[in-house]
């Protein structure tokens, strides 16, 4: 459902694979609203929007897209169980994308992420460290395409960047390096049917946890 990195060739690029921006030449936009889980709680949701944009002057396609994932609200305990009130989760990440053609048949692009997570309003009084229960970082990604005839290749290394921590730095940890390449291929094609076939190989790259 997810093999996208070879093909690449709407407003999710800036997603799956910048490189796939370079041969788009229309603007275009891609928007997704998800109730994570409806049956438990109504306040837990998933928002992603995504925009393109072509621009002859830098030879290339902008683009990028905004996640953002809505966690509820929870009840805060301090450290002897009394409730200290409400307080909301969240987090959200702003990527920034662009793609451009190396010659006609190959491209090249690369993202960068804004990533901010809120776990909570305070530390309790049992957290030791000099941290917040939130934290803004960054990522890049890379990603390349190959176009033949009938079929693509694709490459991507997304989410290099530094560790992430909260309160304590001691206890940070690695952000999900993945390294992914895939293919897609046009089988058959005529005046009303067209056959696909898509995939993708993963590899995360976190050395611990």
């Amino acid at each position: 459902g997810e093999a996208q990195v070879a093909k690449s060739n709407d407003a999710y690029a800036s997603y799956y694979n910048p490189a796939g921006l370079a041969f788009q030449n229309q603007a275009g936009m891609a928007g997704m609203h998800v109730n994570w889980l409806p049956n438990l709680a109504d306040d837990l949701y998933y928002e992603f929007l995504a925009y393109k944009q072509p621009m002859a002057s830098i030879d290339g396609t902008i683009g990028g897209h905004l996640i953002y994932l809505n966690l509820g609200e929870q009840m805060g305990m301090d450290e002897m169980g009394n409730e200290t009130g409400q307080f909301k989760s969240y987090m959200w990440a702003l990527t920034v994308s662009y793609g451009s053609k190396i010659n006609g048949t190959s491209a090249w692009g690369t993202n960068f992420k804004l990533i901010h997570q809120k776990l909570a309003d305070s530390a309790t009084a049992s957290e030791t460290g000099t941290g917040k229960p939130y934290s803004t970082d960054f990522a890049f990604d890379v990603g390349y395409l190959k176009k033949f005839n009938r079929f693509n290749l694709g490459f991507s290394l997304a989410n290099v960047g530094p560790e992430v921590d909260f309160i304590d730095t001691q206890q940070a940890d690695p952000l999900p390096t993945n390294i992914k390449m895939g293919l897609f291929a046009n089988l058959y094609e005529d005046e009303s049917k067209r056959l696909n076939l898509l995939f993708d190989a993963n590899k995360m790259l976190v050395a611990r946890y």
